[in-house]
């Protein structure tokens, strides 16, 4: 019986328990209303690499897990804002990524079919017109407008929106004019990677990590990542290299020592990245702690700066997972998971043919492959793919909490 086989048997047999734990953990927090969740499957481990909480893949979902997630978006928004009609989605300004805007016109489309009226909205200071066109890789246009402020109010000339749905993670600031309105901003402006930190995730995910484990039954290591903050790293400068690799020698001494005791011959690798961020930005793999220390140009190059050119301050050493799922050509594979709160709305795989299995996928050569195209399909993803992918999305839960707590934005800029 393979891993998958092994873990998903013992999350049937202790479902109704699991059930329990996670509505209690739902009723404590606030799960942002979407996400997605990167994952690793090796041979010995299955756990989630990346959670992001303005996903920007929806045009990669088949269109069964579309309408899925319409239903899931319609009984969520119901539920918490019973009689809302209109909705503005705020959008990233990437004005030449046509892949993105047709991430933005199929969530416009899941929206509105479902009845509600959908405008696009820009919150940018470089967005200096009242209107523009996007085209989308499919060659649709999409209008959007400068959005304003209108007292505590936020609002295109002739339309008052009843939610603000951001599909934009605000890398550089947290911007006011989504502040102080009265109108929910799903999921909240806080969350942006202005504020956001992965070793926070990590950390939350971790411990509930192992409280599940101990439910069904399982070394928590199987469902777990180690991982070790740098602060104020420059990689250009030899000390903070050596700073950095007494860190990555924790990680890789923890990885090390658990491959010994259940005999894994892989080695060890490990992952270094901006500890805020995405798109795959200011990421790298190394497969010796001595090539940390002596790190070539080119990797401290894409270690300076992440998205947005915001420079890279702190960085999390990562124990590096390889991928055994593969394509039929061959080809390294991941799963990605979309989540509407905690449930899953959809699933693909990211796949790159110019990668090896401990590689990061999200570069150069990347392409992406829906799950089984069929509605009885949806029922077939492998239940520790939901499993960790709640966990999750709970853990991001516990992190909105804990920014509020600590003061939300604290730096914001109009």
């Amino acid at each position: 019986m393979n891993i998958l086989d092994t873990l998903n048997s013992k999350i049937r047999d202790n479902s109704g328990v699991l059930e329990k734990w996670f509505e209690r953990h739902h009723e404590n927090i606030l799960i942002p209303l979407y996400s997605s969740v990167d994952i690793r499957v090796s041979q010995n481990k299955i756990v989630p690499v990346d959670t992001n909480i303005f996903p920007a893949g929806f045009n990669n979902i088949s269109e069964n897990f579309r309408i899925n997630t319409g239903e899931l978006f319609k009984n969520s928004l119901n539920n918490k804002y019973p009689g809302a009609k209109k909705i503005l989605i705020v959008p990233e300004l990437h004005t030449k990524n046509a892949y993105y805007w047709e991430n933005i016109y199929v969530i416009k489309s899941i929206l509105e079919n479902e009845d509600y009226e959908v405008r696009i909205g820009i919150v940018s200071d470089s967005f200096e017109t009242e209107h523009a066109v996007f085209k989308t890789i499919s060659g649709l246009e999409l209008n959007a407008w400068k959005a304003k402020s209108s007292g505590n109010k936020i609002v295109l000339d002739d339309f008052v929106p009843d939610i603000i749905l951001l599909n934009n993670d605000f890398s550089e600031r947290c911007p006011k004019t989504l502040r102080d309105i009265v109108q929910p901003v799903l999921p909240p402006v806080e969350m942006g990677w202005h504020t956001r930190r992965k070793d926070v995730n990590f950390e939350f995910y971790n411990s509930l990590a192992a409280e599940v484990a101990e439910i069904i039954g399982i070394d928590p290591w199987v469902i777990s990542i180690e991982t070790c903050l740098v602060e104020n790293v420059d990689f250009d400068i030899p000390d903070d290299r050596k700073r950095a690799a007494e860190c990555a020698k924790k990680v890789w001494s923890k990885i090390t020592a658990k491959y010994n005791e259940l005999e894994i011959t892989d080695e060890p690798t490990i992952f270094i990245k901006s500890n805020s961020g995405t798109y795959g930005m200011a990421v790298i793999n190394l497969k010796d702690i001595e090539s940390l220390i002596l790190m070539n140009s080119s990797n401290r190059k894409r270690l300076r700066v992440t998205k947005g050119g915001m420079p890279v301050r702190d960085v999390v050493i990562q124990e590096g997972v390889p991928t055994i799922i593969k394509t039929k050509d061959g080809s390294s594979a991941e799963p990605v998971i979309y989540m509407v709160e905690d449930n899953v709305a959809g699933v693909f795989y990211r796949v790159n043919a110019e990668k090896s299995e401990t590689d990061n996928l999200n570069s150069k050569g990347m392409r992406f492959e829906q799950f089984e195209n069929t509605v009885s399909e949806i029922n077939t993803i492998p239940e520790v793919f939901t499993l960790v992918s709640k966990i999750a999305v709970i853990a991001a839960g516990y992190e909105i909490e804990k920014i509020i707590r600590d003061g939300g934005c604290k730096e914001a800029v109009s």
